[in-house]
């Protein structure tokens, strides 16, 4: 079996396209959040299993304490990536930045999905591109503000709009 891109064989990766191509959104998000679903979530299980392993070396913890905690971070983990990357594009669409910032914060979050979907591989691969991803555009804001002007946008149209009153002679 040659392994496709994803680290998947390809019959594999076929048959999992083939089960999404028949699915609705609906089915998509009840599977995310780790409902009955079109498919096993390797990503999910694996997670499970190391919270809940974590969670156990921690004195005091029961084993049912353990099981919730891996099923929740396994349920939570690629929800709340998935919407964090939601709104790190919606910021870059609709922010009062430049053009410049923009594209900065776009090429930091194709570099950090494209670092992270490699680090991660194989099961992780979504995840791990989807957490480089935001990780990228956290970068990119910081560096712009650390070498910006550290000033938000409303500063600065407050700033033009009282060197406009000062100097148009408006009293």
């Amino acid at each position: 079996m040659t392994p496709s891109p994803t680290g998947l064989p390809a019959d594999e990766l076929l048959l999992a396209l083939q089960r999404l191509k028949g699915s609705s959104v609906g089915q998509l998000g009840s599977n995310l959040v780790g409902g009955g679903g079109i498919y096993a979530n390797p990503i999910q299980n694996t997670l499970r299993k190391d919270v809940r392993g974590i969670a156990n070396m921690i004195p005091g913890v029961s084993q049912k304490a353990a099981v919730k905690a891996g099923r929740f971070a396994g349920r939570a983990l690629p929800l709340l990536s998935g919407v964090t990357n939601v709104l790190d594009v919606a910021d870059i669409v609709t922010g009062d930045e430049s053009f410049g910032n923009k594209a900065m914060d776009a090429t930091a979050m194709t570099a950090g999905a494209a670092i992270g979907g490699v680090l991660g591989g194989g099961v992780f691969s979504p995840l791990t591109a989807s957490i480089g991803a935001s990780t990228g555009k956290l970068l990119s804001d910081g560096t712009q503000w650390l070498f910006g002007d550290k000033k938000t946008p409303e500063q600065r149209k407050m700033e033009l709009a009282l060197a406009q009153l000062q100097g148009g002679g408006m009293y």
